[in-house]
């Protein structure tokens, strides 16, 4: 049978294709779905291409998918096959990508003791915090998937990228960013945000729209399903942060010193071409910043440029002359 809109439509949102937009409607109207009997459901062409629109239209709201139903109802038809059958290839698929990745493309990390520094395949920096928390990373470079499983206490920099979300799963709770800084902290009946820079959405099993917290907001969910939002203080700020390097702000800081933090955080050996350039003075802030980033607001203050190879960085230039 030729697959419909429809059909694509679902595969894409069983695989993590779909926007997030389309994502949040098509489990409001499956949820809806669900709450009826609907066990002699069928489909006509014309209602799968009408929930096909609504499902993908920028104008629909999740409250329109939940009261959107269909108008016939007759035998059980081969629109439930087709979306098991999709479901069962993308299982199977699931399964076969997870056994056959090439190894350097997963990370699964316990922390032992103090803070543990991660710097995954695509930049991101995480600092686990607690003894035994453990988070397993995963990444494929077809399709840019970025997807991780968190457990304990940790600070993620997350590296910006716009084209392809991070997704963080804490048990029933769920972390969506594009590239922002934030802690996460897991205890047995709750998952604590805490968030320092960009927006996050964070959603759960029982609220899939979720909510975005913002810099300087803490969200809390808890088992039973409840979400709250409060205000995070400077103290809160301090204490996931702490015996990190992710404080980057330089004043009026000496080019040697500053040398000497980027390569302990990103885990470099920095050459300068020029002893100069050692006794350059920087005032910039790098929090939150890539090590590429970083490398580019130098040459925006120094006359210098830079080249990397591996873990080698080379700074060239006359710098502060």
């Amino acid at each position: 049978m030729e697959k419909t809109d429809f059909d694509l439509l679902m595969e894409r949102y069983v695989s993590g294709k779909v926007s997030e937009h389309e994502r949040v409607k098509i489990e409001a109207w499956l949820d809806a779905m669900g709450a009826d009997d609907n066990t002699d459901l069928e489909l006509s062409k014309e209602e799968e291409d009408r929930i096909f629109q609504e499902l993908t239209s920028s104008l629909t709201s999740v409250e329109d998918m939940i009261k959107l139903k269909p108008k016939r109802k007759i035998r059980l038809d081969q629109w439930v096959i087709r979306i098991a059958a999709t479901l069962a290839i993308v299982a199977m698929s699931y399964i076969v990508w997870q056994y056959t990745i090439p190894s350097e493309n997963q990370l699964e990390v316990v922390s032992n003791n103090g803070v543990d520094k991660i710097i995954l395949n695509d930049g991101s920096l995480v600092w686990l915090r607690d003894k035994e928390s453990k988070v397993a990373y995963y990444e494929r470079k077809s399709d840019g998937v970025r997807f991780a499983e968190f457990e304990g206490e940790a600070l993620f920099e997350i590296a910006k990228d716009e084209n392809h979300p991070f997704i963080i799963e804490c048990g029933n709770a769920k972390i969506r960013v594009l590239g922002t800084s934030f802690s996460l902290k897991t205890i047995a009946d709750q998952v604590e945000l805490t968030v320092l820079t960009g927006k996050v959405n964070f959603s759960s099993s029982s609220n899939t729209e979720g909510m975005e917290v913002l810099p300087r907001e803490k969200a809390i969910y808890k088992s039973n399903g409840t979400m709250e939002k409060l205000t995070a203080n400077q103290r809160d700020i301090n204490a996931v942060t702490v015996n990190t390097d992710y404080n980057m702000q330089f004043s009026n800081t000496l080019m040697n010193e500053v040398v000497g933090h980027l390569e302990r955080k990103f885990n470099v050996s920095i050459k300068l071409s020029d002893k100069n350039i050692r006794n350059c003075m920087i005032t910039m802030d790098f929090t939150d910043q890539s090590l590429e980033k970083s490398l580019q607001l130098i040459t925006d203050v120094l006359n210098v440029t830079y080249e990397v190879q591996g873990k080698t960085v080379t700074i060239t230039g006359t710098g502060c002359k």
